[in-house]
């Protein structure tokens, strides 16, 4: 039986709505308050409806994660009561594999939905090396928020200087969502020092 303090996992989003909804996908091996940050920092500073977290089935770019459920669970469980934020098994459900064929399924089950797809620098880093990434950033506009050691390296990425004359201002950052891709913003935050990687090792708490 689900928690009444944890929200339910939520495959896709009504397939009408016209709200503004990001998209929070990674491998979350484990997820960690890092990545809630990034989570958080997006929701407010974009003014976002909902936020879907999407589990990775799998990441061709790393090893192999732990089990798909356990941790979509986690992240049920590191999201805790946040009222607008979901967690979705559609990669899994769908048997999908990349991010590219993913975002397709959303657009085309809820067309008139307003998605962003968020990231942290760190992953922005090395975008350039997913499936199609360029089509990935010419379907939704994306959203990067700050990580420790990641800000010059990622904004001297490929996708950065592809798309250097579409990104907003911060100060527009809640414009996002209704700009048509190709288009991006990068959120200065507080910097959460927390890394999947560390806490894998057991170097870190979460």
């Amino acid at each position: 039986m689900t928690s009444p303090l944890l929200p339910p996992v939520r495959t896709l989003p009504p397939a009408n709505t016209t709200q503004r909804i990001g998209l929070f996908g990674g491998s979350f091996n484990p997820p960690h308050s890092g990545h809630l940050h990034v989570a958080k920092t997006a929701l407010k500073r974009l003014d976002l409806d909902w936020i879907y977290w999407l589990p990775a089935r799998g990441n061709p770019l790393k090893g192999k994660p732990a089990d798909f459920y356990d941790r979509l669970h986690a992240v049920r469980e590191l999201i805790g009561h946040e009222p607008r934020m979901f967690v979705s098994d559609f990669e899994h459900w769908a048997g999908l594999r990349y991010t590219v064929d993913v975002l397709e399924g959303f657009t085309r089950h809820a067309s008139n939905a307003k998605f962003v797809w968020l990231m942290g620098a760190d992953s922005l880093q090395n975008f350039h090396d997913w499936k199609s990434w360029q089509a990935i950033a010419e379907t939704l506009p994306l959203c990067v928020v700050s990580r420790p050691d990641a800000g010059p390296r990622a904004l001297r990425s490929p996708f950065v200087r592809r798309y250097a004359q579409m990104r907003l201002p911060e100060r527009d950052a809640a414009l996002l969502p209704f700009t048509p891709a190709p288009a991006w913003v990068y959120l200065k935050a507080p910097f959460n020092p927390a890394s999947s990687t560390k806490l894998r090792t057991g170097g870190q708490k979460s």
